[in-house]
């Protein structure tokens, strides 16, 4: 009897994200539409280090200078000995995410940025760096917490090729550079000015404090917005995940993005497979 109820609700849980999914949105191939998570809740965070340095950038921003039309808010945490890579947008809706009086329901917290309410593979993984090696953090989607994991890897820098173009950001004086990394084509611009070998996400090695990145197919698009000297603590969440491998796991995110229904093992009423048709999604890591 309760498995029959167990598989009655998820098949009205798969028609409630249908319902969703079909809501006329102002999306792009990197931004699905697959409901978020709330299994980061109550996760117990450690010291490891001490920032000198917060750069906060703009994933995709269709305004630089508005919040709410950013996919997300990425911020990197510099500090002597390690740094750190997370979503100041997830980070903000954990902290405002309550249980209710009663303790029977959750209210979720608002996340800030355009399409607010999906998860895409890139806010739900947090970066820790440190020896030359980088460790992610990668939180699945709703139904999918069975896939949440972790992964350490070598992390070398790109192969970088540099120009003689500038351009001005936020009142560095950036020069271009460019390389070719996972199956894609990527324009960076950095500051010499600011001795920090690191950027957002994985990219690193270039002499000074990537400001902006972006892939020659314009999918993403890195851009800092504030820079600001610090001494904070760096703080990492205590996950307990899983261990697995970056290969596994790029393949489970984009099953995920590409067709979540299936990915989930969403089923009519009457147990036949849901036939959802696969959404159009570029993955950041080709390779």
């Amino acid at each position: 009897m309760q498995d029959n109820v167990k598989n009655i609700t998820m098949k009205l849980l798969t028609y409630i994200f249908l319902f969703f999914s079909v809501v006329p949105m102002i999306a792009q191939q990197n931004q699905g539409q697959v409901i978020a998570s709330l299994s980061r809740l109550g996760i117990k965070e450690k010291q490891v280090g001490t920032s000198i340095l917060h750069v906060d950038y703009a994933m995709n921003a269709d305004s630089i200078g508005q919040e709410n039309t950013y996919i997300d808010l990425g911020r990197l945490e510099v500090g002597k000995e390690c740094c750190k890579y997370y979503s100041v947008f997830l980070r903000q809706s954990i902290g405002d995410t309550r249980k209710t009086s009663s303790g029977g329901s959750i209210i979720r917290g608002k996340k800030k940025g355009k399409n607010s309410l999906y998860w895409n593979d890139i806010q739900y993984a947090d970066l820790f760096f440190k020896d030359g090696r980088v460790t992610e953090y990668v939180t699945m989607p709703m139904w999918m917490d069975r896939y949440n994991c972790q992964f350490t890897e070598d992390c070398p820098p790109q192969q970088w090729t540099l120009h003689v173009e500038t351009q001005t950001i936020l009142g560095h004086k950036c020069q271009k550079a460019t390389c070719h990394w996972r199956g894609r084509d990527y324009v960076a611009w950095f500051a010499s000015d600011i001795p920090v070998r690191r950027g957002p996400w994985r990219f690193n090695g270039l002499p000074g404090l990537i400001l902006k990145i972006y892939d020659t197919g314009h999918y993403y698009t890195f851009e800092a917005v504030s820079i600001r000297n610090t001494n904070a603590p760096i703080m990492l969440s205590e996950f307990k995940y899983p261990v697995s491998t970056r290969t596994k796991i790029r393949k489970v995110q984009r099953a995920a993005q590409v067709n979540f229904c299936k990915a989930i093992g969403g089923a009519e009423l009457d147990g036949t497979p849901i036939n959802e048709p696969d959404k159009p999604f570029e993955q950041l890591e080709k390779e």
